[in-house]
């Protein structure tokens, strides 16, 4: 505090309480101004996958500096880019061929919104502009991923401000909103995303957007071996599109290269990110 004045520094922080200034960071462990060690055990955000200050990321980037960080692509390819796009696709299920790279995960989300969306309309569907989610859920901070998000926190002061789209019950069988028990259940949560396709029109309906293991909002929740079969088959019978938010469980965190391989789900869009830049510089891709 200055004169009874916040710092500005502090303009954005959760409290006013100050926090360590970290001075490096290497492998598994940060090292503050005052020489105190840490151990990042939720790797930052969940998204350091490969670890702080990893030597051969610190001599890429060097290398990349020397000739150029940046070519607008609309005018250039860059082989950075073209090496990392045959990469992803080699890595992804049968039929996703195409990448298009952003700066984030919120980015993602939203451009996997925009991509299904712009589909549509060039095939003639234009009233497909629905995209249902599930409750809770967290798939960003911009305005079109939190319209996807059902997690009070972080939503509610801006419900006002962005589109109020369908969300169904996740598998959340530790409190079942139906107070039901799997597999008795029949997999109702996973039955609702027909239903309220149904409700809204299949005719109106875009797309499902969905963590294939819940984050943020329920803390890895996994849902039943058999969930992604139901919802994969009510996607395809009504011909909606299936959008993967693998932000947080891509690139290894689940064990598998992507979460959706636990499952063996073929989706149509995917949303990536965080351990995609592993924190070295602001990357997703869709």
């Amino acid at each position: 505090m200055t004169n009874n004045q916040p710092d500005p520094d502090i303009l954005f922080y959760q409290s006013r309480t100050r926090l360590p200034v970290i001075a490096r960071s290497e492998d598994i462990y940060i090292w503050d101004e005052e020489g105190k060690e840490y151990i990042d055990g939720c790797s930052g955000a969940m998204i350091c996958n490969i670890g702080h200050s990893h030597p051969r990321v610190l001599e890429a980037v060097n290398r990349q500096a020397q000739s150029t960080f940046f070519a607008y692509r609309t005018q250039f390819e860059n082989r950075p880019a073209l090496d990392l796009a045959q990469t992803l696709v080699q890595e992804m299920p049968g039929g996703l061929n195409r990448v298009f790279f952003v700066s984030g995960g919120s980015e993602a989300v939203e451009s996997a919104l925009k991509i299904c969306r712009q589909h549509y309309w060039h095939i003639g569907q234009k009233g497909r502009h629905i995209f249902i989610s599930r409750t809770p859920s967290y798939h960003g901070a911009s305005m079109g991923a939190l319209s996807m998000t059902s997690y009070a926190p972080l939503e509610i002061p801006f419900r006002p401000m962005f589109q109020a789209y369908p969300k169904i019950p996740a598998p959340y069988c530790y409190r079942c909103p139906y107070h039901k028990t799997y597999p008795e259940c029949g997999l109702e949560c996973a039955w609702a995303l027909e239903k309220t396709i149904l409700e809204q029109g299949p005719e109106s309906v875009a797309a499902f957007v969905v963590e294939p293991i819940g984050g943020a909002s329920t803390g890895a929740l996994v849902p039943p071996d058999d969930y992604f079969e139901v919802i994969q088959d009510t996607c395809r019978k009504y011909g909606i599109m299936l959008i993967l938010d693998e932000v947080m469980t891509g690139f290894g965190r689940t064990g598998a290269m992507f979460a959706m391989e636990h499952w063996s789900v073929q989706p149509d869009v995917v949303a990536l990110s965080k351990g995609m830049g592993s924190g070295y510089v602001p990357l997703g891709g869709v």
